[in-house]
């Protein structure tokens, strides 16, 4: 209960639910009373509101314990509407008379305690799902790791270079590292590509096209160079789908 009233995002949302109705003026307040009168008498009722919602929400919590969030959400919101709004009529009845309880009877107040709180219940999940779930940052292949390289490169193709390979970025950009190829294609593990040659790795976003040149098939890069397919890799580029049987 104690982490409930501390949290941060409860709080933004009734800092911007006080101001929203604070600018609404329901309930025959607009006219009445000034936007400050407004903000102060309307964060205090929200104020009041999120004490009782969060009794409720301990309550329901611990009588739903092993259950769908959903079911307490629900009773908070019911329950709330039940107990608090005959309290907002009463406070209303008080400040502008009878009138006031003629603008807003304790019906009315459920109906529309029971939409605010719907509201800034949405509002607290969004929110805190967001925070909770940040968005990933992109994946990044290891072989990158050993290159002094932005981090939003990425590889087009490797080839052996005698003892070393030749690593060919997609913006035209060549590395050259003391290691095997197929070690090298090892640490290449988010790019998509494949073996075309035994000298040859390719990601298919640097394949332009598979084609046949004399007698041979062929993977055509987008510098214009080809390079021929060996026999051994051919069929995964079939199960590619990027060569036909």
């Amino acid at each position: 209960m104690v982490k409930e009233v501390v949290s941060p995002t409860l709080w933004m949302c009734w800092a911007l639910t006080s101001v929203v109705v604070a600018l609404a003026g329901p309930f025959g307040t607009f006219d009445s009373r000034t936007f400050l009168w407004r903000l102060a008498y309307w964060s205090v009722l929200i104020a009041a509101a999120i004490v009782i919602a969060i009794f409720f929400r301990a309550v329901w919590r611990h009588v739903f314990k092993g259950r769908s969030e959903t079911y307490e959400d629900i009773a908070v919101a019911v329950s709330l509407s039940i107990v608090f709004a005959p309290m907002i009529a009463f406070l209303n009845w008080i400040v502008g008379g009878p009138d006031a309880y003629l603008v807003m009877d304790v019906w009315s107040g459920m109906v529309c305690v029971l939409a605010i709180a719907a509201g800034i219940i949405t509002f607290r999940r969004v929110v805190r799902e967001s925070v909770a779930f940040p968005k990933a940052a992109p994946a990044r292949d290891r072989l990158l790791d050993r290159l002094s390289i932005d981090k939003s490169a990425r590889v087009a193709r490797v080839y052996s270079d005698n003892h070393h390979v030749r690593v060919i970025m997609s913006d035209g950009s060549q590395h050259r590292l003391l290691m095997r190829l197929r070690d090298a294609v090892v640490e290449i593990d988010v790019e998509p590509g494949h073996w075309i040659h035994r000298s040859h790795w390719v990601s298919e976003a640097a394949i332009s096209c598979v084609k046949q040149a004399d007698g041979r098939d062929v993977v055509e890069l987008p510098c214009g160079n080809v390079i021929p397919i060996g026999p051994k890799y051919r069929p995964n580029l079939v199960e590619a789908g990027l060569l036909t049987a």
